[in-house]
């Protein structure tokens, strides 16, 4: 089957998340927003969804569904994998069986785009401490996917008011990271995040490359990165036709990327970009793996386990993974 609908149109599939936390609530509240045209189902469990749906102010039904051929526009469509009950686990805490639940809805969304059933994924956020205590030693989404699609030259990018930010390192300590940077793996990832800003719209995209050391090394004082790993990487691309330069400072980039001199920056270190874009806007961010042979975005947040239940769970980043994950759709083959 191919990834449409009666209607159509291409078919994504949000993946539940954490059963604990809050992507039930947020994609059901996604799902019944006016401003979603896509066609988009839940990859999860009904019955915890069933749980949490009256407590949210949404007058679309859920409708359960085998396949994305059964998919209706006027519902909530869900393909349930039926692994887990709100009898199984308590709101809001770690546990083993959500973090099995939680792998098992991204094992078969990535299962799923790869045969072409959906457009996309965009997932919901998971708990890295209960993926753990199920078993699964996988630092987050990004290495998952990675390594269930078979690539190696991968990155995690972070968008915000259409400024992409993409990483060198991501999960790994400052130390381990430090010794991760070289000049081919700066080149890799300055490509993904080019070709990723002309997915997103942005046409020949204006990158720029952050130093690691503060003050971008300042001519080796400060450290020899720069000079030994990321000045060649950005002059191999230069030769390659990209539009990039580089190094900046990492406290001053960002900056200058929101005031409209970049469409794009290369962060050393997962904290270099993380910080300073959550710092801006934590509601509205879309994370999104870039170099993959399927389109993946996700939410900017974590599984807010203290707002489990309340009702109050902010489904912005989340309506944004969405637009993300068809704009990215609709310029596939760019």
């Amino acid at each position: 089957m191919s990834s449409t609908s009666t209607t159509n149109k291409a078919v994504f599939a949000i993946t539940m998340g954490d059963p604990a936390g809050i992507g039930p609530e947020i994609a059901i509240k996604a799902l019944s927003d006016c401003r979603i045209k896509e066609n988009v189902i839940i990859i999860g469990d009904i019955s915890v969804l069933n749980d949490i749906y009256p407590k949210l102010n949404v007058s679309k039904p859920l409708n359960r569904i085998s396949s994305t051929g059964e998919f209706k526009g006027d519902r909530i469509n869900v393909l349930s994998l039926d692994i887990i009950s709100s009898d199984d686990f308590e709101p809001g805490k770690v546990s083993a069986k959500c973090g099995l639940a939680a792998f098992r809805y991204i094992e078969k969304s990535i299962e799923m785009a790869k045969a072409g059933t959906i457009a996309g994924v965009i997932t919901n956020p998971i708990n890295k401490e209960s993926l753990h205590l199920a078993g699964i030693n996988f630092p987050g989404h990004t290495e998952i996917f990675a390594e269930k699609t078979g690539v190696k030259d991968f990155s995690m990018l972070f968008l915000l008011r259409n400024v992409g930010v993409a990483h060198v390192t991501t999960h790994c300590s400052v130390r381990n990271a430090i010794d991760l940077i070289s000049r081919d793996r700066v080149i890799a990832t300055i490509h993904l995040l080019y070709r990723a800003m002309s997915q997103l719209g942005k046409k020949n995209p204006k990158i720029a490359v952050g130093g690691l050391n503060p003050h971008a090394g300042e001519g080796g004082l400060f450290g020899d990165e720069e000079i030994k790993y990321i000045i060649p990487a950005i002059d191999v691309c230069k030769k390659d036709g990209l539009n990039v330069s580089g190094p900046y400072p990492p406290d001053t980039v960002f900056m200058r990327a929101f005031k409209g001199e970049f469409d794009g920056i290369v962060a050393m270190l997962h904290d270099h970009g993380f910080v300073a874009l959550k710092s801006l806007d934590f509601e509205h961010g879309v994370n999104i793996t870039i170099g993959l042979p399927i389109i993946r975005t996700s939410v900017g947040h974590g599984t807010a386990f203290d707002l489990v239940n309340k009702g109050i769970a902010s489904a912005e980043s989340l309506i944004d993974a969405i637009n993300a994950a068809n704009l990215l759709y609709i310029n596939r083959n760019i």
